[in-house]
């Protein structure tokens, strides 16, 4: 009898280790018992591999919970661009891509594109470093020497010079001529103190008929002399503004660093930008935090990581999201090599996790 029990005994402990064994396996397996080849391009806070060989971000992170959930046996492979991406994916040596392709009627014929599970926005990123004030108001000074005012100083002194003549001829005794260069002079130096408001009183209108002209003169001195110290004003007061570019089409004719993404490039050339293409995002907040870029465009995550890093240097950032340019992130699956079934099962559970919050809980933990 004990040796019927315990014989029963390990049959049951066998049938449960079993049992755990083929979970295990199940679980690690593919359900399609196939390993499928996923394709993507490095792009910070979406997807990039870590100095330690791991693959993370928001786009890499909602792919693994797609992928777990349809036990999905994958290896991620890197591309260095789109081009390169769409020829292995035409060419059937890629199953999957992640992004560095975008949603066109061309596109579709050699990929099949999920559900959208994440929307993405061309971003201004403007960064105001304090220690550029100074030299933002020296150039504010500069406006001494600009066309407008050697213009408006131009006309002052003619001004001047004319109504020095006519002060020396009102005022001149006929009986006693004084010399005309050295009364024009004289002449001259009380209109410009009259002028510019300084009233000196070394030299002074004396006759009825100057007095009445001096009003003149100082009504003409008050409006040339407000239009250069608006001028300079007005600089000043651009300077004091934190970030002059307030939407995209301010862009124009503006210094801007993008990353090196045909799509941004496109966009920024119809704006009418001057565009300084980089490939790595740390030279982006180089550009703008020693002044060699007026403002950068990126998508929204990286943008905010950038502004996230100026704030902690003690520098000032400010973003502006596009209204009109949208970046949609879907899997994309190849032609050549698709399952329908899968196809749709991909789909199924992109409603889910939008259901369930697992795509919301991911937003919060990369979207600062």
């Amino acid at each position: 009898m004990r040796k019927i029990i315990a014989l029963a005994a390990a049959e049951v402990i066998i049938m449960a280790a079993l049992a755990v064994c083929h979970t295990a396996w199940a679980s690690e397996t593919s359900s399609t018992g196939k390993t499928y080849t996923v394709g993507y391009i490095s792009q910070p806070c979406y997807i990039s591999k870590t100095p330690d060989g791991r693959v993370e971000g928001l786009i890499a992170e909602i792919w693994m919970e797609i992928a777990k959930r349809a036990r999905l046996n994958y290896t991620f492979r890197e591309f260095k661009d789109p081009a390169e991406l769409r020829e292995k994916l035409t060419a059937g040596e890629l199953d999957f891509f992640l992004n560095g392709i975008q949603r066109t009627t061309e596109n579709a014929e050699v990929a099949a594109f999920s559900h959208v599970y994440h929307v993405s926005n061309l971003t201004i990123l403007l960064i105001r470093a304090w220690n550029l004030r100074f030299m933002e108001n020296f150039k504010a000074i500069s406006v001494v020497w600009s066309g407008i005012v050697l213009q408006i100083f131009v006309l002052f002194i003619a001004v001047a010079f004319i109504y020095a003549n006519i002060l020396w001829f009102l005022e001149r005794d006929t009986a006693v001529v004084k010399d005309y260069k050295k009364g024009v002079f004289d002449a001259m130096w009380c209109i410009i103190a009259v002028e510019t408001t300084i009233g000196f009183g070394d030299i002074v209108p004396g006759k009825i008929s100057a007095r009445v002209f001096s009003v003149v003169v100082w009504f003409t001195g008050l409006l040339l002399i407000t239009l250069i110290s608006a001028e300079i004003i007005s600089e000043f007061s651009t300077n004091k503004i934190h970030f002059k570019i307030r939407v995209f089409s301010e862009l124009k004719n503006n210094t801007v660093a993008i990353p090196n993404d045909a799509a941004i490039i496109d966009e920024m050339n119809d704006i009418g930008a001057k565009l300084v293409p980089v490939s790595n995002y740390k030279d982006i907040y180089d550009l703008l935090k020693t002044g060699k870029a007026d403002a950068a465009v990126l998508q929204y995550l990286p943008a905010m990581e950038l502004a996230q890093r100026a704030s902690e240097n003690a520098l000032e950032a400010h973003t502006i999201k596009s209204t009109t340019y949208e970046l949609q992130w879907q899997a994309g699956l190849s032609r050549r090599t698709i399952d329908e079934g899968l196809f749709d099962e991909i789909n199924n559970i992109i409603f889910d996790m939008r259901g369930d919050g697992s795509i919301a809980a991911m937003y919060d933990k990369w979207l600062p």
